[in-house]
């Protein structure tokens, strides 16, 4: 007797998913679609479930609506107008502090006028920056006039050549300058009523700071403070800083007499705005 042995189903399935993978895709193309829903149906629960315990367990994100997210926008938009003239605000109001310290600094009797000038361009000179600023003689500016930061801090004075609209500030270490009185204050008795004044003649040097001699018995110290006193300056300018005393080194053929090295108190690298002190007669 003929004994026929049967196939495992298992076998059955694979030799026949076999054979359709060897099938040209255009003919098995119309048939997939149908088969995976089929076969996907004992699927569907387990695969809802899954979903739903990856919800709980990682809630999604609320999605505002589409008023929620106007609103939102409109809200980080005024925000930042609000933070733009919280910083103009600050801006106007240093500048007021400013000027008001600039002409409390003026000197008795001496009419001052200021004018806010912005730096425009940077250009080498002989030994410190020529600072090229937004105003000129349409707006009072004198050759001569001084320049000053933070009320009394001078940063140079208005070179000779000034324009309709601009003009150019020469700063204290350029050697175009020329030499210029001044006394240096011990630092400890910067605040005392009735402070030691040594008097120095300080002059560019080409490094960007300014030098002169100095009498090394009057104990000038790194750390003292520079102040100008020079009449053939405005006399707006007087008693305002120069610098700060770096270094003191003593002269070798003159073992009494030293030289005094004097960093001035404005980088004018780093000078963006600054205020022109303008004063009735630029000399006196």
């Amino acid at each position: 007797m003929l004994t026929v042995r049967r196939i495992p189903p298992l076998a059955l399935v694979v030799t026949l998913i076999v054979l359709l993978g060897l099938c040209p895709t255009r003919w098995i193309a119309p048939l997939t679609g149908d088969l995976s829903s089929v076969l996907w149906v004992p699927l569907s629960p387990l695969s809802h479930g899954a979903t739903a315990a990856r919800l709980w367990l990682r809630p999604r994100p609320n999605t505002p609506s589409i008023d929620e997210a106007t609103a939102v926008a409109e809200r980080e938009y005024y925000r930042g107008l609000w933070h733009a003239e919280r910083i103009q605000t600050e801006l106007l109001e240093k500048k007021l502090r400013l000027y008001e310290v600039t002409v409390g600094g003026a000197s008795r009797g001496v009419a001052v006028r200021l004018a806010s000038a912005n730096v425009i361009s940077r250009t080498p000179g002989s030994g410190g920056l020529a600072l090229k600023v937004n105003v000129g003689s349409q707006h009072g500016i004198a050759a001569g006039d001084i320049a000053v930061v933070d009320g009394d801090a001078i940063v140079g004075r208005v070179a000779p050549e000034v324009g309709a609209v601009t003009s150019v500030v020469v700063s204290m270490a350029d050697r175009s300058v020329g030499r210029f009185d001044a006394y240096i204050v011990p630092a400890a008795q910067e605040k005392s009523n009735r402070p030691q004044v040594i008097p120095v003649q300080l002059i560019g040097d080409g490094t960007g700071q300014v030098r002169g001699d100095i009498d090394l018995p009057s104990g000038v110290r790194p750390g003292d403070l520079v102040r100008l006193k020079d009449s053939q300056w405005p006399r707006g300018a007087q008693g305002m800083r120069v610098g700060v005393v770096t270094e003191v080194k003593r002269k070798d053929a003159q073992p009494l007499r030293g030289e005094v090295f004097v960093q001035p108190a404005i980088d004018p690298a780093m000078v963006g705005e600054l205020v022109l002190k303008l004063s009735a007669g630029s000399t006196q």
